[in-house]
């Protein structure tokens, strides 16, 4: 277990680091003293819980029974807003991701509490799509729960070991934690604000709304989760088309999160009878690319 003193070592793959509140607690204090913020949302004595992908936000799939929308499935695009709307009225949700970066296996990376690597989805078909810039392999989870304190955490493991902890504690108070000790992202970049907010959990979803011209409604279908632990399956309407992704990354030079732009790429999107998102894939003719599963929203 880190020892407090020492912010540099890193926490265990999966987990938030038991060192979390006090180092948070130091950093909210100096930024309220130097920028004049009336209060920090972080309570003391209440000791942060084990970041596990088994407990996700109750690890249950939405509400069951009548659909969560009125948007017919067949105008795509009002569906998929809808979806969007449904995520981020959502005062939880759980959801897992896989990065490719062309070149190395995701499945390399140390596991988030969450199975066996070799157990994790493959990657899906490559399309014929217009290339991007290097990106860093590696899989991880997004988890955002209003009750909780912070409220939002975003975990990336690199297929080289390397752990990248995203939090927002509330109030837009957006922290890191890689290879450079505990951060304040004060002010936050863009990449940061895309990577370490509760908009990661719909991002995706209105970027095929903002760039997509071909979104298209290809049927009803089952479609399978596979990540370790949390698979399932369910009944889901199936769109495909072309959009322009934004690639949320880790320079370990800099120390700064990143966001690369992948052009013309090609995705596939299931959106349950509930209206809610299932699972969502992009790659490029290179092996760059991105899955996302969503596991539970309350």
């Amino acid at each position: 277990m880190p020892h407090p003193s020492d912010p540099d070592e890193q926490p265990s793959p999966g987990g938030r680091p038991n060192w979390l509140v006090s180092l948070l607690m130091v950093l909210v204090s100096v930024a309220v003293v130097a920028s004049g913020w009336a209060a920090a949302r972080l309570v003391v004595g209440d000791p942060l819980p084990p970041l596990d992908v088994a407990e996700g936000p109750e690890s249950r799939p939405p509400r069951s029974g009548t659909a969560r929308t009125a948007a017919d499935p067949e105008d795509a695009e009002a569906y998929l807003e809808a979806a969007a709307e449904l995520v981020e009225d959502s005062s939880a949700f759980h959801l897992t991701f896989t990065v490719y970066d062309g070149e190395t296996d995701p499945r390399d990376a140390p596991e988030p509490d969450a199975g066996a690597a070799d157990a994790l989805p493959e990657p899906p078909a490559t399309h014929p799509t217009a290339s991007a810039g290097p990106a860093t392999s590696g899989r991880g989870q997004a988890m955002y729960d209003s009750g909780t304190e912070p409220e939002f955490d975003h975990y990336f493991s690199t297929a080289d070991g390397l752990g990248v902890y995203r939090y927002d504690v509330g109030d837009g108070q957006l922290m890191m934690t890689a290879d450079r000790g505990l951060e304040l992202l004060d002010p936050p970049s863009p990449a940061d604000r895309y990577l370490c907010s509760r908009a990661y959990g719909s991002a995706k979803l209105r970027e095929v709304l903002d760039t997509s011209a071909d979104l298209a409604l290809e049927g009803l279908e089952e479609v399978s989760l596979e990540w370790p632990e949390l698979r399932s399956t369910h009944s889901a309407y199936h769109y495909t088309g072309t959009f322009t992704a934004m690639l949320g990354g880790y320079d370990p030079e800099t120390g700064r999160n990143t966001l690369t732009t992948v052009r013309d790429a090609e995705f596939e999107l299931w959106i349950d009878e509930q209206g809610y998102p299932r699972r969502f894939d992009y790659r490029t003719e290179t092996g760059v690319g991105e899955s996302y599963e969503y596991h539970s929203f309350n």
